[in-house]
């Protein structure tokens, strides 16, 4: 694992614009290489303005849709059409607007009659995923909330313990509503040949610092076990996240 690199943004905006390039270029990247990209999505407030530019020009014709599969990084226990959906939220603010074949859209079945099962069911579709790609997947979009969790992975919560050999594991009683999750796993995640961290607001300020800069406690900051062996993680920050730094 190369060293995390960090870059600071002067505004959201210049954030966001600035990640839709590095996606874009990590997408065309991956494709030239290897012929396909698989790339995790997350939720947020950040991810909708990404989708936004690089579902418009110029973005939109660089990107070689056809060889794009996506998942998602983690997803609320929630219909297809809630509010709460980071599946609604990717289909509203980037899929309904790019040229993707559906059957190239993974979203984490929550229709299943527990989340256990959509977890299991998820799990072999990303095993089999990864399979197809190499091992690993190529973009993973993380963000990082001010109590240090990422994805569903919360500080001393037992999903930070799921088995190496789990992909994806069902998140009970999280600390943030809704409270019934489905997550990739921490071993999972560090099987990505690229980690985007995109964290904004000067409520992150101090936990960024301890996440970045203070002792390797990842039970209680989740973020600090995102350390994939053979990837590279990108930290993008706005100023005031970065203020701590």
């Amino acid at each position: 694992m190369d060293a995390p690199q960090t870059f600071i943004f002067a505004t959201l905006d210049e954030l966001a614009e600035a990640a839709a390039v590095q996606i874009t270029t990590a997408i065309k990247a991956a494709v030239q290489e290897r012929g396909h990209c698989l790339i995790a999505l997350s939720g947020g407030n950040i991810p909708p303005r990404v989708h936004h530019i690089i579902s418009i020009l110029p973005l939109r014709t660089q990107i070689p849709w056809h060889a794009l599969s996506i998942i998602w990084v983690d997803e609320r226990y929630v219909p297809f059409d809630s509010p709460d959906s980071n599946y609604l939220l990717a289909r509203q603010t980037l899929l309904d607007h790019i040229p993707i074949p559906s059957d190239q859209i993974y979203p984490v079945p929550t229709y299943y009659a527990t989340p256990e099962l959509a977890a299991t069911v998820y799990d072999r579709q990303i095993q089999a995923l990864l399979a197809t790609h190499g091992g690993q997947i190529d973009i993973a979009i993380l963000g990082m909330g001010a109590d240090g969790h990422t994805a569903s992975l919360f500080p001393n919560h037992p999903a930070l313990n799921a088995a190496a050999n789990q992909h994806v594991i069902a998140v009970s009683n999280a600390p943030k509503p809704p409270p019934t999750r489905i997550s990739l796993t921490p071993s999972v995640l560090n099987r990505s040949r690229l980690v985007l961290f995109l964290v904004a607001g000067a409520d992150k300020a101090a936990m960024l610092a301890a996440a970045l800069h203070g002792p390797h406690t990842p039970t209680d900051i989740p973020a600090q076990i995102i350390h994939p062996t053979n990837g590279q993680v990108v930290w993008m920050l706005d100023t005031d996240a970065a203020a701590n730094l």
